[in-house]
């Protein structure tokens, strides 16, 4: 059974790499068009169309579920060692700098006991922190919550976001299966 676990994570693994791969070589094909307006304007007013078609479609979420489901536990940890400073992520943890991250995914915004929030957050404290709002928050904290206390400009990189998300659902008592979940 581990072994057949084992099989399946790495081929998700090559799924991800793959997607990258494709993501980095329009870089390799085309690095003067991003660079600069001047050579091939068309190219870049059809890429520039291309992508308003692309946002009104939204095909971004799909993005993000496929990231979600080929993110990595392993990266995921070690992406996490940047909020590990602040954050705990232990059953019994303490807080630190920032709340006791143990069983965050769902949970209630602000809804840690014995730590003091942001009023900014204390005001979102009956919404829940889904996949959608930890990513918000994790890709830039104070547009999420402007006035928060969290003192950090964030992740922009997606893939690291998405794996941070595994890492954080899999530090919880029953965690959630990704196969299901949609960004919206």
């Amino acid at each position: 059974m581990k072994q057949m676990k084992r099989e399946v994570i790495d081929i998700l693994e090559e799924i991800k790499n793959l997607y990258l791969i494709g993501l980095l070589s329009g870089l390799v094909i085309y690095p003067t068009i991003l660079t600069t307006g001047k050579l091939y304007p068309n190219m870049i007013r059809k890429q520039a169309v291309t992508r308003s078609v692309k946002s009104k479609t939204n095909k971004r979420p799909q993005a993000l579920n496929t990231l979600l489901l080929c993110s990595s536990l392993n990266k995921g940890e070690k992406y996490f060692s940047v909020c590990s400073g602040c954050h705990s992520v232990e059953v019994s943890g303490t807080h630190k700098l920032g709340p006791n991250l143990w069983n965050v995914v769902f949970r209630s915004i602000a809804g840690c006991s014995n730590y003091i929030y942001s009023p900014a957050l204390v005001k979102l404290s009956d919404l829940k922190w889904t996949f959608n709002n930890l990513n918000k928050f994790i890709k830039h904290p104070s547009s999420f919550v402007n006035g928060t206390y969290m003192n950090f400009s964030g992740i922009k990189d997606p893939i690291e976001r998405m794996d941070i998300l595994r890492y954080l659902n899999c530090n919880s008592f029953e965690p959630l299966s990704f196969d299901r979940f949609k960004f919206n």
